[in-house]
């Protein structure tokens, strides 16, 4: 996410709290065979699910943004932290009314 090289598909939004996906295909060509075995888009997002990532849905910069709460730029170690949501638990239906509003924090 961090890596400037690929600013122009993925990278965090300017409060450090999620990043966005600028452009679904490079993503799925350039950068997630680098890092993941997923080759389809959707199975991607279906992992990020798994671990607990949430979509933004709210209007505005953040829009279709990802975050976690234990995902936040420069402070990697918090990762570890990180764990599989429990099976059909992941996907919940967005609640825009209760999503976080990072530049407000």
């Amino acid at each position: 996410l961090s890596s400037p090289e690929y600013s122009h598909i993925i990278s965090w939004m300017p409060h450090g709290r999620a990043w966005k996906i600028h452009n679904k295909e490079l993503l799925m060509r350039e950068v997630v065979p680098k890092y993941f075995v997923q080759s389809k888009y959707e199975s991607f997002t279906r992992q990020l699910s798994g671990w607990g990532f949430k979509r933004l849905h709210q209007s505005g910069n953040d829009f279709n943004a990802y975050y976690h709460e234990t995902c936040l730029r420069g402070l990697v170690h918090l990762t570890a932290l990180m764990r599989r949501v429990a099976p059909n638990k992941g996907k919940l239906l967005p609640h825009v009314e209760r999503e976080p509003n990072f530049y407000e924090i």
